[in-house]
């Protein structure tokens, strides 16, 4: 259940590891791994978690990577239920596990960087900021020192050159280059049909032709917000700068052919038709696009060979010798690899190491539901659910497998527990509504559908109220704009 659905995620690790080394970005998964080394740490923190080519990651390092990664998720999604951190510690492992091998393979090819290249990578980076006191506080504030800033650069300039190695001279052309750095600001009105049918198309087409025939530069902010059907059409069809690559091929073509100021016939898309305007260019020529036409040569490189990197990669990894000495990570890991019986003796293993932690039997009942067991896999999660008696994603998942089980009575029970320690989770309360309601159990799911309404009658008068506050706070500001004196 909850495996089938991570296991897909973990198919872009590898992924992740590549486009991190591309990036040069695989020293911000490993802090203790690149320049934290001599730091002490306590002697549990100092355990290795994972051992690669004999080389030991520590559960200090783990930790940190995990804890940086959550928060970049958390930031991009919001707060992730309980059971997802185990797919997201064994993900920030194996970054860890894929920064050794990189690390390991730096040294065998004995690549280094000079003081020359790590003071000029420095120095590239203080003159992006108006004075060495403004790039000294930024400094301060992300927490680093000029030591340890070049330490990271010392291995980003490795990183490169391992890189260069691996893609090789990949040719790119002088116009490659030049459309890179191609850009143009425009704006576009979009007419799309309102059926996907010849007929609808054609009515698009035809009120398209309409207002390009009424259509001016004077008049084409206000044209947009008239009739343009995308979110742009608020700003009068600004769509900002775009590059090439960055839209759909038809929108591309029309867009990089016409002149500041030009206005295009209706170009049809995949959305509908757009009428579209340039207002600005930025054309690959003069002392700006010289200045970064080499980074940008070595960008288009790096994109090509990346292939060659995930293919190398993954080579490197398939013959590295990796062990997990952390049960529940070797138990994730044989999930990932279909080795289902091996993932059971570990994640037993971990239980006896961690008997209160409730999301080690609810992965324990994954398991045995992969493997049909669904008795068995109602029993770890009936264990999760005295562990962790507060949280609904468990007891809806229950529910699941005693459906599964055809013990309808307990997965209604188990639903209507989820539903009440859910109260504020509409998404959570409208599946519940669902999967009761399809037993045929009205009654209960009456009991979900009257919390789903008191929530809405909440968001109602918490809506409200905010409007009565925001109504309140425009008098006393008017009169104190009233009140201020005249310079």
């Amino acid at each position: 259940m909850f495996f089938h659905k991570m296991r897909e995620q973990m198919k872009i690790i590898i992924i992740i590891v590549v486009v991190a080394m591309a990036g040069g970005l695989l020293w911000a998964g490993g802090v203790s791994l690149f320049g934290g080394k001599n730091n002490v740490q306590p002697a549990q923190a100092a355990a290795a978690v994972c051992v690669v080519n004999g080389q030991a990651i520590s559960y200090y390092d783990l930790y940190q990577t995990f804890i940086n990664r959550l928060q970049q998720i958390e930031e991009e999604q919001g707060l992730l239920p309980g059971r997802a951190y185990e797919a997201v510690r064994f993900q920030a492992l194996e970054s860890l596990i894929g920064s050794v091998l990189i690390s390991q393979e730096i040294d065998n090819r004995k690549l280094t960087a000079s003081k020359a290249e790590i003071d000029q990578e420095y120095q590239n980076i203080v003159d992006q900021f108006p004075s060495v006191d403004d790039f000294k506080l930024q400094l301060q504030w992300a927490g680093l020192t000029e030591d340890i800033l070049k330490a990271r650069l010392a291995e980003e300039i490795k990183f490169d050159k391992l890189k260069q190695e691996i893609i090789g001279d990949i040719p790119v052309s002088d116009q490659e280059v030049r459309e890179a750095y191609e850009q143009v600001r425009a704006s576009h009105i979009l007419i799309s049909p309102e059926t996907d049918t010849e007929e609808g198309w054609a009515e698009a087409e035809q009120k398209a032709q309409d207002i390009h025939a009424e259509l001016t530069l004077d008049n084409f902010a206000e044209m947009a917000k008239l009739h343009s059907e995308d979110s742009s059409g608020e700003q009068g069809g600004d769509l900002g700068y775009i590059y090439r690559g960055r839209t759909v091929p038809e929108f591309e073509a029309a867009v990089f052919a016409l002149a500041v100021d030009e206005i295009s016939e209706p170009v049809r898309s995949m959305y509908g038709y757009h009428l579209i305007t340039v207002t600005d260019r930025q054309e690959a020529e003069g002392e700006e696009f010289e200045k970064v036409r080499s980074l940008i040569e070595n960008m288009i490189r790096e994109e090509k060979g990346q292939e060659d990197l995930v293919a190398w990669y993954e080579l490197l990894r398939a013959n590295a010798e990796v062990h997990y000495t952390d049960h529940q990570m070797s138990a994730f890991n044989q999930v990932r690899l279909g080795n289902l019986e091996d993932a059971v003796h570990y994640y037993k293993l971990a239980i006896e190491d961690q008997p209160n932690d409730g999301y080690l039997y609810a992965s324990l009942g994954d398991v045995y539901e992969e493997l049909g067991q669904v008795d068995e896999a109602i029993a770890q999660y009936k264990l999760a659910t005295e562990k962790f008696s507060t949280d609904f994603s468990l007891y809806m998942a229950l529910g699941q497998l005693y459906e599964q089980a055809d013990q309808i009575d307990e997965a209604v029970e188990a639903y209507l527990k989820s539903s009440e320690l859910a109260p504020n989770d509409i998404f959570a309360q409208l599946s519940l509504y669902s999967y009761v309601n399809r037993l045929e159990r009205y009654d209960e799911a009456k009991i979900i559908e009257e919390r789903i309404e008191a929530y809405q009658e909440l968001q109602n008068e918490l809506l409200k109220a905010q409007e009565a506050a925001t109504q309140a706070s425009e008098p006393a500001d008017e009169q104190v704009e009233e009140s201020a004196p005249e310079n």
